[in-house]
């Protein structure tokens, strides 16, 4: 009875093998066959959880090449969903820390650091450094626990990622990509604003060959954004409905006065994209084509956000779900 249950797992051990190289084997031909492309990992306007979509997590892939940009909760698990060997990946950017987009980076170092992966360098904002030493500090066990060979040096978490930390008006080169970064406006402003020498999100946009893409990030509408996309082949935007986002609140506080969800409403069409917002971004850009990601919409009123966005914007656009490629 035993030798039968070992022999079904056994089977079902092989048959899990088989099927992660097929898909690797097909997200490798793929990249190599259609050049350049950008996977939508997940596709959900954090924090909160969602059955149905992924945290903030997109892959630029080329020949030869490709670049993490922020890793979001399930980012190991979605890219062996996507086909993708995370063997090679050498470089993640985070666009800003929210625990939506940073969420999955634990999990991300500690599978390296224990499958003897080479090491990785995470690009951010100001504070991604500390927060990088942090997770590296948590890791201290694994320094006595993850040799999985008899005799197999120790080695320090440390040795297996590097940071380098951006801020607004970085331009440099990762893998031979350039890569131009701004400060947008995800974060409070005014009296209550961080101090953007220790807090900043950034909007990215990267040279791929032969293709430019620019990642928002969060953010809300600004001049020096729209100067960043301009003329970009494919925009990468976030997008939110500003009045599912106040519906959510007003659920959650049923009795504050209605001066306060006038607040929220104007808060959150600074700091997001609304998609009236995100399609004259991609209008007064001259973009070539918009992928929306990081979607806080929900399912009864996607047709209404449609509408809205055609109101500033008819070219090429996709609403992304997870594990897409465009």
């Amino acid at each position: 009875m035993r030798g039968g249950e070992n022999g079904r797992r056994q089977r079902r051990v092989l048959k899990t093998i088989l099927l992660s190289a097929v898909l690797l084997a097909s997200g490798q031909a793929q990249a190599k066959a259609e050049g350049p492309r950008i996977v939508t990992l997940g596709t959900m306007a954090g924090p909160m959880a969602n059955p149905l979509r992924g945290q903030p997590a997109t892959l630029l892939q080329w020949s030869g090449g490709m670049l993490l940009v922020d890793a979001g909760d399930g980012v190991v698990d979605q890219l062996a969903k996507a086909g993708v060997d995370p063997v090679p990946l050498k470089n993640i950017i985070i666009t800003h820390i929210h625990a939506d987009h940073v969420g999955g980076l634990f999990a991300l170092l500690t599978r390296r650091y224990q499958l003897m992966d080479p090491p990785i360098t995470v690009y951010g904002p100001p504070g991604t450094r500390a927060m990088v030493d942090g997770l590296v500090a948590a890791m201290a066990p694994f320094r006595l626990t993850s040799p999985a060979l008899p005799g197999a040096p120790l080695r320090d978490p440390a040795d297996s990622v590097k940071v380098v930390e951006i801020a607004d008006g970085a331009d440099l080169t990762i893998e031979g990509v350039r890569v131009q970064a701004i400060a947008n406006t995800h974060y409070l402003s005014g009296a209550q604003a961080p101090d953007p020498a220790l807090a900043q999100s950034l909007s990215l946009r990267l040279a791929l060959p032969g293709r430019s893409v620019v990642i928002t990030g969060d953010t809300g509408p600004s001049e020096r954004l729209v100067a960043l996309t301009r003329g970009a082949d494919v925009l990468v935007s976030s997008i939110l409905d500003l009045d599912a986002a106040v519906a959510t609140i007003k659920a959650s506080r049923p009795g504050a006065p209605p001066a306060f969800f006038d607040t929220a409403r104007a808060h959150f069409a600074q700091h997001h994209l609304s998609p009236e917002a995100a399609g004259q971004l991609a209008e007064a850009a001259g973009v070539k084509q918009v992928v929306f990601t990081h979607i806080g919409i929900t399912p009864q009123r996607m047709a209404a956000a449609k509408a809205e966005v055609a109101r500033t914007w008819s070219g090429p656009v996709v609403f992304a779900e997870d594990l897409g490629a465009y």
